[in-house]
Formats: structure tokens, C-alpha cells, sequence
């Protein structure tokens, strides 16, 4: 039963992160941020979640090359 528990949770957060990064995707949410934060922040935060995603895509990324 904890198991189920913890994977619910697990799920519950995944999926708020989804949410949450489809709605920091969309053109009106990155002009506030943009504005809220200032340029260079901003950049430099873009930049670190660009990097962050490529970390976790590169296991599925390289079994993609290998694969024909």
C-alpha cells in the first residue's frame, strides 16, 4: 500500500511539472518572466533548464542512435 502511495504522489508531481512547463512555455508567460526577472537572469535561468532537460534526455537520446 506504500508503494502505491509513493507512486501517486510521484505521478501527482510529474504531472503538475507538466502542466507547469507548458504553461512557462507559452509567449505571454516568458514576457512577464522576462520583464519580472531581466535579461540577464532570465537568460542565464533558460540556459541551466535547457542543460537540466539535455542531462535527462541523454540515456534515451543515445539508446535512439543505437537503435536502427
Amino acid at each position: 500500500m506504500k508503494k502505491l502511495k509513493k507512486l501517486f504522489v510521484i505521478a501527482c508531481l510529474g504531472g503538475v511539472g507538466y502542466l507547469l512547463a507548458k504553461l512557462l512555455k507559452t509567449d505571454a508567460a516568458q514576457e512577464k518572466l522576462f520583464e519580472v526577472m531581466g535579461e540577464d537572469t532570465y537568460l542565464a535561468v533558460l540556459d541551466k533548464v535547457r542543460l537540466l532537460g539535455d542531462l535527462l534526455m541523454w540515456p534515451i537520446d543515445f539508446v535512439r542512435a543505437l537503435l536502427p
